[in-house]
């Protein structure tokens, strides 16, 4: 047995012994997020088990309102009021990226870690970690493979939603012939993929589309083209649901010639909310670790306190990313 299969014999094992679940996941959770955590929890009710799923962020965004039991999405306060036998913590590579819905977790022992970036921390005893899968979405679909549960539309689109959106609609370097495998067995469950790309990609309201329109207007370019920076101020950004906004981050990349893109938007007037996004020269995981955050090598994120101006962050940032364009 590989140290894949004992990872999922583990994980399984861990569930079968268990009841009550908490199911959470990071901070401004995405796509694979949504999918990933609510794909759990309808497998888990198929299972026979009681699972709750809570986010640091409130309120849930509506662009995932299409996905089985996004109703269902509490937030912290709400789950304070319940106790759990277990957890499992999808999509997060270290405790402070779940924000506080770590505060809910119960001993290590008692925790399940699924997840797809590089690991940081060892905040829970079981793990199920593969830094080759696309998506923490992918790693559901291949458990519940092994499971006693059979697939039926509603899981198979929780899952496909996750997939779609981690790889860009298949069009990142994460993306593998596997997704291709599993994209098409998802779609003979049932599965539209054009209603979930246009839900999660082509359904933007007018005031959005506008500000996407003002963010590609006022991109900066630094290093001869090679970096280049949307940035967003909070009265901007409070007029569009942050998922909405995602797109920003692919089209910082999308100029011709540049190596890395980052899109910043202050979240909340207290906070950046950063995203990076590398053609392959530049680990910007490397670069967003310094700035308190992570993920892959190609995309990553963080989110950082304003202390000054936001200028003198972006401009720590680019210096920090021509270290390795200099290399």
């Amino acid at each position: 047995m590989d140290r894949y299969e004992k990872q999922y014999t583990d994980a399984l094992r861990f569930i079968d012994e268990r009841d009550n679940f908490l199911i959470t996941t990071h901070i401004n959770a995405d796509g694979d997020a949504y999918g990933s955590t609510l794909a759990t929890a309808y497998w888990l009710q198929a299972l026979g088990k009681r699972s709750t799923v809570v986010f640091h962020d409130s309120p849930r965004e509506e662009k995932y309102r299409f996905l089985r039991g996004w109703g269902d999405i509490i937030d912290c306060q709400q789950g304070a009021a319940s106790q759990f036998d277990a957890a499992i913590v999808l999509d997060v590579p270290n405790r402070k990226r779940i924000g506080d819905a770590a505060d809910l977790l119960p001993p290590a022992a008692h925790c399940l870690k699924i997840d797809h970036h590089p690991e940081e921390e060892h905040f829970a005893d079981f793990r199920l970690v593969d830094t080759g899968a696309s998506s923490t979405c992918q790693l559901i679909y291949e458990i519940v493979c092994r499971s006693t549960v059979a697939f039926d539309t509603e899981l198979a689109t929780l899952i496909f939603s996750g997939l779609i959106y981690d790889t860009g609609r298949f069009s990142f370097s994460n993306t593998r012939s596997r997704d291709f495998e599993i994209a098409a067995q998802l779609t003979a469950y049932g599965v539209r993929p054009n209603e979930v790309a246009t839900r999660l990609f082509f359904s933007n309201s007018y005031q959005t589309m506008k500000i996407i329109g003002y963010g590609l207007a006022n991109m900066e370019s630094f290093l001869d083209g090679r970096i280049n920076v949307i940035y967003l101020p909070h009265e901007i950004v409070a007029q569009a649901g942050q998922a909405d906004l995602d797109e920003l981050a692919n089209y910082s990349s999308a100029v011709r010639g540049g190596e890395v893109g980052l899109f910043m938007r202050e979240i909340d007037g207290e906070h950046l909310k950063i995203s990076f996004r590398s053609r392959g020269r530049v680990d910007v995981n490397r670069v967003a670790r310094q700035f308190g955050g992570g993920g892959h090598v190609h995309a990553a994120g963080c989110r950082c306190r304003l202390q000054g101006k936001p200028d003198d962050i972006k401009m720590r940032i680019v210096a920090e990313i021509a270290k390795q364009l200099d290399t």
